[in-house]
């Protein structure tokens, strides 16, 4: 049994009309040869960044961010999730929901656009086809890359390195941007419009994803050379002083949902189809009630509670005032995800204004921690998060008053190193809910210093600390013979994480 459905992907990928298993790599254009040669690049741009949004949200951002305690396996067959014991069978569609729903559809996009000269829409798949490529490797580490997407062609494909996958991340985003920059006359075709669900058709802000992409990838390499990837995240972020990141909430990537049961929000759809099985954790709540992540789930609410509790999380009991989390690896339902993110029509992100400011808060201090302008990066990384979530305003813990002490009393950079990143990644822990970057920040920083969970040893994770990475799915290890051996959670190490 699933935790997960990927209904939406499918049903807008059949929309589509092809599901093609063999297709090529990111760095070649190869054809294949039992493809129709009428492909609806419009429809399939549309099932692929649909079956994205879908995947993000149920197949990674829940996985990870049960791991990181934000939500919980409450009950369940999600259970297992909060104390590392799933089965690698889980992770099969984890793999299958990236490679054969997102990919290779993105794949006949890019193919197609370049048979047609219409690099607007190929400048786009290459973006999200980095994203979801750069999902996988931080979930898994070394991945199948450029002998991925060939279906019966390539039945063993070999494993890269994510060292090496990292770099043509960035030299593909590189290329994007240079595709996305061509005047619009270049394209011999429509333009994407209404068939982008994310962006509408607006290339300025694909680009502006783009760079904030390569600012993202950038920032994951602190713990190789922390300066070194701090000036790349500004580099990234900045051409000289002009600003080219995602400039504002009206230019965050989202995938938004339908009302409709076939296309509603991805943790809706769980929420509906699993009722109690997934709960919000309880180092998360507390950081919501104004306390630490250590705290007792069960302490009253501290001084600064978070403006955006009533929206990213539930009373509970129902109809009161309170809230409370699952403490992680104990089986329990209190608090489950809020209006934000729980309702039909709830996005899904893929990058927004709040991460780029994070992202230039973060590496401004590295490089100086002086630097006025990181705390000023850091306040508006905030306040976009309370921009986009409140919209409430008889709530008592969301005035502009509330928020300001908020901001206050949380922004604080005052030359600590450890204070001072524990404050810059608590807050991008939290305005980051429900996505999996925010693993990746807990694995490159340590912050939140999380509890760990009850019950939580196993020979995939023997000293039973918080993992680190996913073992590889159960198909992979029985039907690839170049699946690395004797993965677990902790072991083997990511690059960058080592």
């Amino acid at each position: 049994m699933k935790i997960y459905s990927s209904t939406i992907g499918r049903l807008f990928i059949a929309a589509g009309m092809l599901t093609v298993p063999a297709s090529c790599s990111l760095e070649e254009a190869n054809v294949n040869p039992n493809a129709s040669t009428e492909v609806s690049v419009s429809a399939v741009l549309t099932g692929a960044e649909v079956a994205l949004g879908f995947n993000l949200g149920v197949n990674a951002g829940l996985i990870a961010n049960i791991y990181i305690q934000q939500a919980s396996g409450a009950n369940g067959d999600a259970a297992s999730f909060d104390n590392y014991a799933s089965s690698t069978q889980y992770f099969n569609q984890t793999w299958r929901g990236f490679y054969v729903e997102v990919l290779d559809e993105l794949k006949i996009v890019r193919t197609t656009a370049a048979q047609r000269q219409l690099p607007y829409y190929s400048g786009i798949s290459r973006v999200l086809s980095v994203y979801a490529y750069g999902t996988l490797t931080d979930l898994f580490g070394d991945i199948p890359y450029k002998e991925s997407l060939y279906g019966n062609n390539i039945t063993n494909p070999v494993y890269d390195k994510q060292e090496a996958i990292y770099k043509s991340l960035q030299e593909q985003l590189d290329s994007a941007i240079t595709e996305l920059s061509q005047p619009a006359a270049n394209n011999l075709g429509a333009l994407p419009a209404t068939d982008d669900v994310i962006y509408g058709g607006n290339i300025e802000r694909w680009k502006s994803l783009a760079y904030t992409l390569k600012a993202r990838y950038a920032i994951h390499l602190t713990k190789i050379n922390s300066t070194t990837a701090a000036q790349a995240v500004l580099n990234a972020l900045y051409d000289g002083t002009r600003y080219r990141g995602i400039a504002d909430n009206s230019a965050d990537a989202l995938v938004v949902f339908g009302a409709a049961t076939t296309n509603a929000n991805p943790f809706y759809q769980q929420n509906t189809n699993r009722p109690g099985w997934i709960g919000l954790g309880a180092s998360f709540v507390n950081l919501l009630n104004g306390n630490e992540v250590t705290d007792a789930p069960t302490k009253p609410e501290g001084l600064f509670v978070d403006p955006r509790r009533a929206y990213f999380a539930t009373p509970y009991p129902a109809g009161s005032n309170t809230y409370r989390g699952s403490a992680p690896g104990v089986p329990g339902a209190f608090s489950v995800i809020g209006s934000y993110y729980g309702t039909a029509t709830s996005p899904v992100v893929i990058s927004s204004f709040s991460e780029a400011k994070f992202l230039e808060a973060e590496a401004r201090w590295r490089i100086n921690p002086a630097d006025p302008l990181a705390k000023t990066a850091l306040e508006a990384a905030i306040r976009a998060s309370f921009q986009r979530v409140l919209t409430n305003p008889a709530d008592p813990y969301a005035t502009p008053e509330k928020q300001q002490a908020y901001i206050t009393a949380k922004a604080i950079l005052n030359g600590d190193s450890g204070g001072d990143l524990k404050a810059l990644i608590t807050q991008k822990y939290i305005a980051l809910f429900l996505q999996p970057e925010a693993w990746t920040d807990y694995r490159r920083t340590g912050y939140p210093a999380l509890p760990l969970a009850k019950n939580a040893t196993s020979v995939a994770n023997p000293n039973g600390q918080i993992p680190r990475r996913i073992p590889y799915p159960q198909n992979e290890q029985s039907l690839n013979k170049n699946t690395p051996a004797a993965s677990g959670y902790q072991t083997p190490a990511l690059w960058w994480d080592k």
